[in-house]
């Protein structure tokens, strides 16, 4: 009941609006202060975000003056948290020092990893040096050899990369000294903007160049004893399986042992990409979580059924400790590759939490993991394998401890029916949200995923996580003693099971959804939004709702380049109605593969067929969007023959003109000139002739070292003058 003081009427406490005392601007402040509070529990998962912020940033931003600008606003930012109240001084202060932290992680790993470049093409000569591994490619009828050229009186030791087809002679492995007879030329940018840059993964890599071999290496020294004897144990190993299994089963089979993927017919990969099914044939983190998870349920009940040890100390930890390390072994046989490694990191990370009486699923743990991988290896953050594993470990730890993950777990009184219906509804919600977080990064990348993933995944990931990797396993320690046979006939099967999964869902109608590349701005939209609505707890969370709205409005209706524009101009292709016309022929190759993914189109068709397009044997003339674009091919050279007066006509007419070789001065379009010497400063181009907007790859690269309009040699520094890093001469 309500009281009066000096006449004026008293309300109970309540928790309406109405009783919070002073105006809307200090009720929404309370409001927000209150809700800050309840996120405390929550600010630790933010360190990687931030972390990975810091690193996005320094990949971003083109210019060195730029990253230099962000790290100084970000010291500041930090300075400035010293002035703050006691409650917000540490968000502002840990928000810039993890920013600045991420930049320098980044710039230390590119600095690790720098070295001497070629910068331009030599012709065919022998080339000596040491095998530092071999992949297979397209079923076993490619390799490609990564070799440490010999140092020469000019140039210092490098590694190169070299395409090799056909067999390889015997005892060409990891650790032998051969010689091949290859051209070399500049590391491959990118195809378009924004596409997958190998020239980036390369120098990540200290990779200077690469190369086309014109024959079989020749063996000049067997890889001595002592030398790459895990390499060569992996090559052995993926040898005698695919031999022993045979056909499709032992080419699986392999891939998930030694992690190569090189004996897979390539019509069947490119199925099980298809079918959303492609991670099962990477090593990765659900192979190494089976691999651990396997062996600490074995190894605990092994343990446990000696009583003097199972009495005197925890079978828990002794056994979490053995499946950390054979976790850790099935990463390095495997190749150790980023993907296995990370996942070994994160393994060890969770059975720490065990063995400390943790929750080993609890987001924190899969932070604190994010973290010590970045740290270590920050050029992790921009492949598609981290975000990938990252992005569904962490929705389904955030579906685990939701509401809906409650109705899933097995009550003490449920029967077998009952556990049976709760299993699989958390596989068909897992299935779902990871398909819900994962296709829009496999659109992003890739340009394409698997519209029946969840029921490919609900199938094949119960299949080789309870069948065949358990069968694997025992038949790689039968097979030395001769008793593999015992379940050889099983684990063939599964494997072929498992191939005719992904071969029958890539034949239904609709197998793959292919959407154009997707504006950085949405993905940035997309990213933010889906980190608060993962990562926050309280009502804060919504705040993600309006940039993941926004992200997906823009990666739907944002205009799409329709004119590309290869880097040495003898290509150029014109997007329209979902086809792909080129002005020569659609052989595939990288560039036309990446432009068919990045433009979700069909190169299927010349220019020349599309309608109101004039071709010649000196090129082809058209109008997009009110612009007139002008193709030439090498007939229109001068210094072959042709006649420069129409040529400088022509360009005057048109708004965009291309050309396979440098035109003369006199030609000068309306708009843009795209010739050789111009591709070679700008690298490929894309043009959205709608809005009138041009991206090259050097707008995207900047300075890095890998952009085409770097200069040679240098590389810009985030702390000081450029360094010099060489070039090579021969």
């Amino acid at each position: 009941m309500a009281s009066t003081i000096a006449g004026v009427e008293q309300k109970p406490a309540g928790i309406g609006p109405e009783t919070v005392p002073g105006p809307p601007g200090w009720r929404l402040g309370a409001w927000l202060r209150s809700a800050l509070a309840d996120e405390a529990q929550q600010r630790l998962l933010f360190v990687p975000v931030l972390l990975g912020a810091g690193i996005a940033f320094w990949f971003l931003l083109p210019f060195n003056h730029q990253r230099q600008a962000l790290l100084l606003l970000a010291l500041g930012a930090a300075g400035l948290g010293l002035f703050l109240p006691r409650a917000m001084r540490p968000l502002l202060m840990g928000a810039g020092l993890l920013i600045a932290l991420g930049l320098l992680a980044a710039e230390w790993r590119s600095a690790q990893m720098a070295a001497p470049r070629l910068h331009h093409r030599l012709t065919a000569a022998p080339i000596e040096g040491s095998v530092m591994s071999l992949t297979r490619q397209e079923g076993g009828a490619r390799h490609s050899l990564i070799l440490r050229r010999d140092a020469s009186s000019i140039d210092p030791a490098v590694t190169v990369r070299i395409g090799l087809r056909g067999p390889l002679p015997s005892g060409v492995e990891p650790g032998a000294r051969v010689r091949v007879v290859a051209t070399l030329g500049p590391l491959p940018g990118p195809a378009l903007p924004g596409a997958h840059d190998p020239a980036r993964k390369a120098w990540l890599e200290g990779v200077s160049a690469t190369g086309r071999a014109l024959g079989p290496p020749t063996l000049l020294a067997p890889a001595p004893a002592a030398r790459l004897p895990l390499a060569r144990a992996r090559q052995s190993l993926g040898q005698a399986i695919g031999a022993a299994l045979g056909g499709d089963a032992g080419a699986i089979a392999v891939a998930l042992t030694v992690g190569d993927q090189g004996g897979i017919r390539p019509a069947l990969l490119a199925d099980m990409r298809t079918a959303g099914l492609a991670h099962i044939l990477t090593v990765s983190g659900f192979h190494i979580g089976v691999a651990v998870g396997g062996l600490l349920f074995l190894l605990r009940r092994l343990l446990a059924l000696w009583p003097w040890l199972a009495l005197r100390t925890s079978v828990t930890r002794i056994a979490a400790v053995l499946a950390g390390l054979g976790g850790t072994a099935y990463a390095i046989l495997s190749g150790a590759e980023p993907p296995a490694v990370r996942a070994a990191i994160a393994a060890w990370v969770v059975l720490a939490a065990l063995v400390l009486g943790r929750d080993p699923l609890a987001p924190r743990l899969i932070a604190f993991a994010a973290v010590l991988i970045l740290l270590a290896r920050p050029e992790a953050l921009v492949s598609p394998s981290f975000q990938l594993s990252f992005a569904a470990v962490l929705a389904l730890a955030v579906l685990a401890r939701s509401r809906l993950g409650a109705l899933f777990r097995p009550g003490e009184d449920d029967g077998l029916l009952i556990r049976l219906a709760r299993m699989g509804g958390a596989l068909l919600a897992a299935g779902l949200v990871a398909e819900l977080v994962l296709t829009p990064i496999a659109l992003h990348h890739f340009g394409r995923a698997g519209a029946y993933g969840v029921i490919a995944n609900i199938l094949a990931v119960p299949l080789t996580s309870f069948l065949i990797m358990p069968l694997l396993a025992a038949w790689l320690l039968l097979h030395p003693l001769g008793a593999g046979a015992l379940v050889k006939g099983p684990l063939v099967l599964a494997l072929d099971g498992l191939a005719a999964i992904g071969q029958t869902v890539a034949g239904w109608p609709g197998a793959t959804l292919m959407l154009p590349a997707m504006p950085l701005s949405a993905i940035l939209l997309l990213v933010a939004g889906a980190t608060l609505l993962l990562l926050l707890a309280g009502p804060l969370r919504w705040a993600g709702a309006p940039p993941l709205a926004a992200g997906i409005l823009f990666a739907l209706l944002a205009p799409r380049p329709d004119l590309l524009v290869s880097g040495d101009g003898r290509q150029v292709g014109v997007v329209v109605d979902g086809r792909l016309y080129l002005l020569r022929g659609h052989r595939q190759g990288f560039t036309l593969r990446n432009w068919s993914e990045q433009a979700a189109a069909s190169p299927d068709a010349r220019l020349s067929d599309l309608p109101g397009a004039r071709c010649a044997a000196a090129g082809c003339t058209l109008r997009l969007n009110g612009l007139a674009l002008l193709a030439l091919t090498e007939a229109a050279d001068p210094e072959q023959g042709g006649r420069i007066a129409p040529l400088v006509a022509a360009c005057r007419r048109a708004d965009i003109v291309t050309a396979p070789f440098g035109l003369p001065a006199a030609c000068k379009p309306r708009w843009q000139r795209l010739d050789t010497p111009a591709l070679r400063r700008t690298g490929p181009t894309a043009i959205t002739t709608a809005t009138r907007r041009i991206v090259t790859v050097a707008d995207r690269a900047g300075d890095q070292p890998w952009s085409p309009s770097a200069l040679p040699g240098t590389r810009p520094r985030l702390l000081g003058t450029s360094a010099w890093t060489g070039v090579i001469a021969e």
